[in-house]
């Protein structure tokens, strides 16, 4: 016969079983109680509020700049603003390529900036402005003096401007380094011809469109000229080298390579 249970020997684990959900009801609703308590106090607390904010990768603009026109201040909620807002706000510039906005442990808000490379200078009358990567001129107070960049000449248009700026983008850094200046000399024939002239005492002709392609037989060319005589190496058709002798019926001396590449 199946044993029955007395009611008297259930009661104890019952009571065990009922005390053991109040004590879990207990430490759920402390747990809440002290989690809203924390974020109370946290919210107070200038922990909540912005300490500082960095900026990284801007050289065009000071830190200041970003800060201010990313419309968010040291004691501002460092909850109060949404990231995607001051990307969108900054990209808007056209010399910036990307942003990216972080909060950061434990109150700092970090704004990363990459602008546009910087490819060339571009010289307007007496004026002379950078040519980021992607075509934009950006005016300039002043010259860098740090920026080792071509100073282009004649880009007149620019559709023909924008077209120069991808070839350099793709000319190997070392090349870029010796070259001085890019004078733009469209002919019926040829309304792409460019003349390069180089910090080695070289002139160089090309075509834009094939540009960067055909520069990179540049040093191959050059290693196999005359010590101490320079050319003109053209790069239209083929590619192939002329003294500056032969080219202009004499001798050309530092002087006469000079005012070439103002373009007098």
């Amino acid at each position: 016969m199946e044993k029955i249970i007395d009611i008297e020997e259930r009661i104890p684990t019952l009571r065990e079983r009922r005390k053991k959900r109040t004590n879990q009801r207990f430490t759920i609703l402390l747990a809440i109680f002290g989690i809203i308590l924390l974020a109370l106090l946290y919210f107070q607390s200038s922990l909540s509020h912005i300490g500082e904010i960095k900026v990284t990768g801007g050289q065009l603009k000071k830190a200041e700049y970003y800060t201010k026109h990313s419309n968010i201040r040291v004691g501002d909620s460092l909850w109060g603003f949404k990231p995607k807002n001051i990307e969108e706000t900054l990209q808007k510039k056209d010399w910036i390529e990307s942003v990216s906005v972080e909060r950061n442990w434990l109150n700092t808000v970090t704004i990363k900036v990459k602008e546009y490379d910087k490819k060339a200078f571009i010289k307007n009358g007496g004026q002379y402005n950078l040519v980021l990567q992607n075509g934009v001129i950006y005016s300039l107070d002043e010259i860098p003096r740090d920026l080792n960049l071509p100073i282009l000449v004649g880009f007149k248009e620019d559709a023909l401007l924008l077209k120069m700026i991808k070839q350099l983008d793709k000319v190997d850094q070392e090349l870029m380094t010796l070259i001085s200046q890019v004078n733009a000399v469209p002919t019926k024939s040829n309304p792409y011809a460019v003349r390069l002239f180089m910090n080695d005492g070289f002139e160089v002709r090309a075509t834009i469109t094939t540009l960067a392609e055909k520069l990179r037989y540049y040093p191959s060319i050059i290693s196999q000229v005359k010590k101490g005589e320079k050319g003109v190496i053209d790069l239209e058709v083929g590619s192939f080298y002329r003294s500056y002798s032969s080219e202009y019926g004499k001798p050309t001396s530092k002087e006469e390579v000079d005012d070439q590449t103002t373009g007098q």
